[in-house]
C-alpha cells in the first residue's frame, strides 16, 4: 500500500509511516523530539514547507532546519521507534499525517503533540 494521492492508510503504525511517508522532524526543539511531519513519500504536491513556516510562527518549530530521514536509515527508525498516534489532514488533493512516537533517547512530549494537534485541528481538516 503507498499513501500517494488523497489515499490515507485505514491505519498508522511504524511500517506504514516510516515506509510509505518522507518524514521531517524539528532537530533544534526536544519539545519536539519524536513528533514528526509525514508527507506521502516523493510526493511533488504535498510538501512540509508550508506546514513547517506555520509551526514556526506558532513557537511550535525551531528556526532550526529541518531534517528527514534518509532511505538508508528507514529500517532503523521502524526498529527503533515506538508508535503512540498519528493524525492524517487534508492538503489540497493530498493529505499530511502528523506522527508522534517514543524513543528511548528521544521521548516526546505529551502538551507538545497536543499543541500539534489543536494547531492543526484549528487550521485543517482531519482526512478521517
Amino acid at each position: 500500500m503507498t499513501a500517494s494521492a488523497s489515499r490515507v492508510p485505514a491505519e498508522f503504525n511504524n511500517a506504514v509511516i516510516v515506509d510509505d511517508y518522507d518524514l521531517a522532524f524539528d532537530p533544534g526543539d526536544k519539545l519536539n523530539g519524536s513528533l514528526y511531519l509525514c508527507t506521502p513519500r516523493g510526493s511533488a504536491a504535498t510538501r512540509p514547507d508550508g506546514a513547517i513556516a506555520a509551526l514556526r510562527a506558532a513557537g511550535l518549530w525551531s528556526e532550526v532546519a529541518p531534517k528527514s530521514v534518509p532511505d538508508e536509515q528507514r529500517q532503523a527508525y521502524k526498529d527503533g521507534l515506538i508508535f503512540v498516534a498519528a493524525i492524517a489532514y487534508r492538503a489540497g488533493a493530498e493529505h499530511l499525517v502528523i506522527a508522534r512516537f517514543d524513543h528511548p533517547k528521544f521521548p516526546s512530549d505529551s502538551k507538545r503533540w497536543e499543541a500539534w494537534v489543536d494547531f492543526f485541528d484549528a487550521r485543517q481538516e482531519r482526512a478521517r
